[in-house]
């Protein structure tokens, strides 16, 4: 913030804490004269100062939605500001019953207010959400659910079957030599008679007899 906005900030707030004093009091002493429960007195000020205030604040919120969704909060500013400016100006002219009823009719306002500045912020979030384009290379969204949504990679059509993914060497055993010699020669394999029998023809032998090296 530059200087001269430092300045014009303590200008504005040092006229809206002198017009909040004089209008305190004001107001004050209407709400005495209605009903004369000094105690509570302190309290309908801000009641009204602080909802037109709470209503400027929620418009000033709601500024990049469009004039529909500020025009509420202007609305409910506007009567209770026009409600003060009654009060402070013809103190004498306002009903009793209408001094009493502000504070009741401050309550539900006050919380209409609120879901409105939550209803019209919500859906704006989701579409804009919505709208990113993520890249591949980015980092995707989380997920708003407790536990990440996690995917478990697809398996190929060409994956093994476990028995068949296990190494030869696991199911042969030592004197099976001479068996798969002879099952080798016989399905057209050239197998010498002594020496290191070809991985592949081991394979090839507990391939064919898995199920019956798996069950023994």
């Amino acid at each position: 913030m530059q200087r001269t906005d430092r300045a014009a900030a303590s200008v504005v707030a040092g006229i809206a804490a002198g017009a909040f004093t004089l209008s305190y009091e004001a107001l004050r002493r209407v709400y005495l004269e209605s009903t004369g429960n000094h105690d509570l007195s302190v309290v309908y000020p801000l009641i009204v100062e602080g909802f037109v205030t709470v209503a400027v604040w929620v418009a000033y919120r709601l500024r990049d939605y469009g004039w529909k969704a500020t025009a509420y909060p202007w609305l409910l500013a506007g009567a209770f500001f026009s409600y003060s400016l009654w009060s402070n100006s013809l103190p004498d002219t306002v009903p009793a019953p209408v001094i009493r009823g502000v504070p009741s009719l401050a309550v539900p306002l006050a919380v209409h207010l609120f879901t409105h500045l939550v209803k019209r912020r919500e859906p704006a979030r989701t579409e804009l959400v919505e709208l990113v384009d993520w890249d591949q290379d980015d980092e995707e969204p989380l997920s708003d659910g407790p536990w990440p949504d996690w995917e478990l990679p697809p398996v190929k059509a060409e994956q093994p079957r476990i028995f068949e993914a296990v190494p030869a060497a696991a199911h042969v055993s030592t004197d099976a030599g001479p068996l798969i010699r002879t099952w080798a020669r016989r399905h057209g394999y050239d197998v010498k008679d002594t020496g290191r029998i070809p991985e592949a023809v081991i394979k090839a032998f507990t391939k064919a007899h898995s199920d019956e090296l798996v069950n023994a």
